[in-house]
């Protein structure tokens, strides 16, 4: 090894941001997210994707489902947990004007797959934990990702349309669309 105190301090590192709790930029004390399920419903499916990395950042890779859609109209759930199981999605609700969920979808189902947050803060701005998802008609099998990034806005100002710099989590999912 030619650097053997570089290697020890990326190692420390990785032991470091995957322990938990952890604190962010913000100065806020959590947990580590973990587990992300999201719950797509229309009047003829039901679809649940996990995104799972319950040793936290810096392990092992973390599990994911494929979401896989027909055309149509879904009404969409996010919950999200800790690494050690503890749901976070009450606590995200009850400071949602400190968070927002910013989904985008990419590859070739951009242009066929469109996301609308469906639930708001107190203030009326979008928070992102219920969404609608219209799936558009298509000839052949798509695929893509769909990223989801959930952003902590204390003390930074939630405007409802910007993403704030402090990121609490940032996951994708792979996406297929079926005809």
């Amino acid at each position: 090894m030619k650097h053997p105190l570089l290697y020890a301090a990326v190692i420390a590192a990785f032991v470091l941001v995957g322990c938990d709790p952890h604190r962010n930029d913000h100065g806020d004390d959590h947990a580590v997210p973990g587990r992300f399920t999201l719950r797509l419903t229309s009047d003829r499916d039901t679809v649940v994707a996990n995104w799972s990395d319950l040793d936290g950042p810096g392990g092992q890779a973390p599990v994911i489902d494929t979401i896989a859609l027909r055309p149509g109209e879904y009404s969409g759930t996010l919950s999200i947990m800790t690494t050690s199981g503890d749901s976070l999605t009450p606590t995200i609700r009850a400071q949602a004007t400190e968070h927002q969920l910013f989904y985008t979808v990419s590859g070739t189902t951009a242009g066929v797959v469109t996301i609308t947050i469906t639930d708001r803060d107190s203030r009326g701005m979008p928070l992102g934990l219920d969404t609608r998802w219209q799936v558009g008609t298509v000839q052949a099998p798509l695929s893509g990702t769909v990223n989801i990034k959930l952003y902590h806005y204390e003390p930074n100002k939630k405007d409802g349309a910007s993403p704030s710099p402090e990121t609490d989590a940032d996951i994708t999912f792979p996406l297929r669309v079926q005809p």
